[in-house]
């Protein structure tokens, strides 16, 4: 049974930055390589709006927002939630390599 799920980079971005602080890779980086890592695995996975970016929800200023801190805007996937396990270790790859 396969089982759809939107989920989108702010949400990967923020655990990668809780989980790794030291990470020093810029949230278009991640971004990257969070979506061709679901592209990869998923071969059905779909960006939504074309990966039209969207607002986050934690909003556009602040000490929190930073290129290498948390995003202003991030695009959203579409993907089989069978996936979110493996997904996360390699969450944990990019925020440690």
């Amino acid at each position: 049974m396969s089982t759809n799920i939107t989920m989108g980079n702010d949400e990967f971005i923020l655990y990668i930055r809780k989980i790794h602080p030291a990470c020093s890779k810029t949230n278009d980086d991640l971004g990257q390589r969070i979506w061709k890592w679901i592209e990869k695995h998923d071969t059905t996975a779909q960006q939504i709006d074309d990966g039209k970016s969207v607002p986050c929800y934690w909003g556009h200023t602040g000490t929190h927002i930073g290129e290498t801190k948390l995003p202003k805007t991030a695009a959203q996937f579409q993907f089989e939630s069978k996936l979110l396990p493996e997904l996360y270790d390699h969450l944990d790859e990019l925020g440690t390599v």
